[in-house]
C-alpha cells in the first residue's frame, strides 16, 4: 500500500482541518485532491521509481510536494533546508535525480539544474485534480533522508513505504493519538522526528499548527490559541523554553502530552517539567533516523521512577542491549543497544560497506552504548560515535574541522561537544597554531559563520600548540576531551590549552 494512501486512508473526505493557523491553512479534503493532481503531474512527467529533491521548511509547499512525490510512486530525497552549498552540490552528484522541489527561496541553491519546480507550480495547478493509482511493494522505496555521519558526508538513509507505516503505527499506539489530537510543530519535517509528527497526524486525521517563527516562545501562544493536544521537541527546545519563555508558568489547559527525542533531556529538566505540568503525560523517546524515527519510549507514569531512563522498545521493536559477542548484557554492565523491527531502514544509499557494517541478522547496531536496570529499562550512557548532538541536530567534526583547516595558521583541528544545559552539547574546536590570539579567534568564528549554518558554528574556540598524539601517532582525541572536560568543569575555558 502506498504510505500516502495509508496516511489519507481514513480522512480524505474530511472538510476539517489537516493544517492550521493563520498563515497557511487546508483541509484533508483539499490536501487529497490537490496532492493527487500534483502526483499525477509528476507521474505523466516522469514517471515512476525516480529520485526527486525536495528542498523546503515547514509549510503547505512542502506537504504538497512530499505527499505527491511519493504518491507517484517516486522516491523524495530530503536534506536540511539550511545545507551547505557544498554539500548540497555533493548530494545531488552521488543522486540520479530527475527533479528538484524547492522552496523560492532556496531556489539560488539549485539555479544551476534542470526540471526546477518551486511554489510557482503549484500556483499553476488547479486546486483539484483526480486520483492516480500507483502499484507500490512493501519494500519500494518511499524517501531518502540525508543525514551527517561520522566522516563528514551525509549518509542518505532508504526508507520503504513499510518502513513508515510500521514506524507510524507503532508511534499512534503507543501515544494513543486520535482524530482529536492537534500537534504544535516546532521541529523541521526535513528531520525524522519532525516528519513522524506530519505522518501520525495525517494517518489519525489530527491537525497541525506549523510554528514559523523564529522566537521559540511563540510556541506558547499558539498552543493556547489554537488548543493544541500535544508538543514535541528536542531536549534544546524545552531547555530554551525553560531559560527564556517562562514555559513552566504556564497552564497550557489544552495540551495533554509532551514527547521528547533526539537526544538525551538532563533529568533535572525532565523533573521540572513533570512537576510543573503533572496533569500532562510526558513522553521520553529515544529514535535514530536508520529506524524511521522511533525506537523507544518511557511511558509517562514510569518517568519519575526510571528517571534517566529511554523505556523499552515500542510496539513491533525488538530492542536489546548486546555485548560485543551479541549476547544480551546484564543489569549494571554495558553494551551496545541493538534493533529488530519492521521500521528499521532499508540500507544507506550506494554505501553496501556502511551499510552491512550496521545491519546485520535483521538487527541494527546504533552504535549508543548503555546499560540496563533489573527491570529491563535501558539508560543510554554514551556514544561510541563522534557525532555530535546539539539542539536535535546531528553535526559532524569533520565538515567543522574541514573549514577551520583551510585558514592560514592552523595546522591541526578537532572539533567535540561539551555537555550544554540549552544545546545538550555545544560544538567547541579546539584549534592547533603557533600564535593564540582573541583576534585569531574571531577570524575562526567568522569564517565558520560565513560558510555553516549556524547551529554547526563553534560556540567556543580553544588554542593548543601541539596536539597530542596516541600510540598510532593520530590526534588524540580521548586525551584532548579529557583536557577539554578538565577545564570545562572550572566554568571557564581558557583561549589556551596547556598540555601536560
Amino acid at each position: 500500500m502506498n504510505v500516502v494512501d495509508y496516511f489519507l486512508e481514513n480522512s480524505q473526505k474530511l472538510d476539517k482541518m489537516c493544517v492550521a493557523g493563520t498563515k497557511e491553512t487546508i483541509t484533508y479534503k483539499e490536501l487529497w485532491e490537490r496532492v493527487n493532481y500534483l502526483a499525477s503531474y509528476i507521474h505523466d512527467k516522469f514517471g515512476r521509481e525516480k529520485e526527486i529533491l525536495l528542498l523546503s521548511d515547514n509549510n503547505l509547499f512542502f506537504i504538497l510536494s512530499y505527499l505527491a512525490i511519493m504518491k507517484s510512486g517516486n522516491i523524495v530525497v530530503l536534506v536540511e533546508s539550511r545545507i551547505t552549498e557544498k554539500q548540497l552540490v555533493s548530494i545531488i552528484k552521488r543522486c540520479s535525480l530527475s527533479a528538484i522541489f524547492t522552496q523560492e527561496i532556496y531556489k539560488k541553491k539549485v539555479a544551476a539544474y534542470e526540471n526546477v519546480f518551486t511554489e510557482t507550480l503549484l500556483e499553476s495547478l488547479p486546486e483539484k485534480g483526480h486520483d492516480i493509482e500507483s502499484e507500490i511493494k512493501d519494500d519500494d522505496i518511499a524517501v531518502i533522508i540525508f543525514t551527517s555521519g561520522s566522516t563528514g558526508e551525509k549518509k542518505g538513509v532508504i526508507l520503504t513505504h513499510k518502513n513508515i507505516r510500521a514506524n507510524t503505527e507503532s508511534i499512534i499506539e503507543y501515544q494513543e493519538l486520535t482524530d482529536k489530537d492537534r500537534i504544535e510543530v516546532a521541529l523541521p519535517f526535513f528531520y525524522c522526528f519532525g516528519a513522524s509528527l506530519l505522518h501520525t497526524h495525517l494517518r489519525v486525521g489530527g491537525s497541525m499548527v506549523l510554528n514559523k517563527s523564529i522566537f521559540l516562545g511563540s510556541v506558547i501562544k499558539e498552543i493556547n490559541e489554537y488548543k493544541c493536544t500535544g508538543f514535541a521537541g528536542v531536549p534544546a527546545t524545552y531547555q530554551i523554553l525553560i531559560s527564556r519563555a517562562n514555559f513552566l508558568e504556564q497552564k497550557l489547559p489544552s495540551i495533554r502530552y509532551f514527547a521528547q527525542a533526539g537526544g538525551k533531556l538532563p533529568n533535572k529538566f525532565i523533573a521540572m517539567i513533570t512537576e510543573a505540568f503533572s496533569d500532562k503525560s510526558f513522553f521520553v523517546m529515544y529514535g535514530a533516523t536508520e529506524a524511521t524515527a522511533r525506537l523507544s519510549y518511557l511511558e509517562p507514569h514510569l518517568v519519575k521512577k526510571k528517571l534517566g531512563s529511554i523505556g523499552k522498545g515500542i510496539p513491533g521493536v525488538t530492542l536489546e542491549v548486546l555485548n560485543e559477542n551479541d549476547v544480551q548484557i546484564k543489569p549494571g554492565e554495558v553494551g551496545e543497544i541493538t534493533a529488530i523491527g519492521e521500521n528499521i531502514m532499508k540500507g544507506y544509499y550506494k554505501d553496501t560497506e556502511e551499510t552491512n557494517r550496521i545491519l546485520k541478522n535483521r538487527r541494527y547496531y546504533t552504535g549508543d552504548l548503555a546499560t540496563v536496570d533489573d527491570d529491563g529499562f535501558i539508560y543510554v550512557v554514551g556514544r561510541s560515535k563522534n557525532i555530535i548532538k546539539s539542539a536535535g541536530y546531528r553535526i559532524s567534526p569533520n565538515e567543522i574541522e574541514d573549514v577551520i583547516l583551510e585558514l592560514e595558521g592552523v595546522s591541526a583541528c578537532v572539533v567535540l561537544g561539551l555537555p550544554d544545559e540549552i544545546m545538550g552539547e555545544a560544538v567547541v574546536a579546539v584549534v592547533e597554531t603557533k600564535e593564540p590570539n582573541e583576534k585569531f579567534k574571531d577570524e575562526i568564528i567568522s569564517e565558520c559563520n560565513r560558510i555553516l549554518p549556524s547551529y554547526k558554528v563553534p560556540k567556543n574556540i580553544v588554542f593548543i600548540k601541539n596536539m597530542p598524539l596516541n600510540s598510532s601517532r593520530k590526534i588524540d582525541r580521548f586525551q584532548i576531551k579529557e583536557m577539554m572536560m578538565s577545564v570545562y568543569k572550572n566554568g571557564e575555558i581558557p583561549l589556551e590549552l596547556k598540555v601536560k
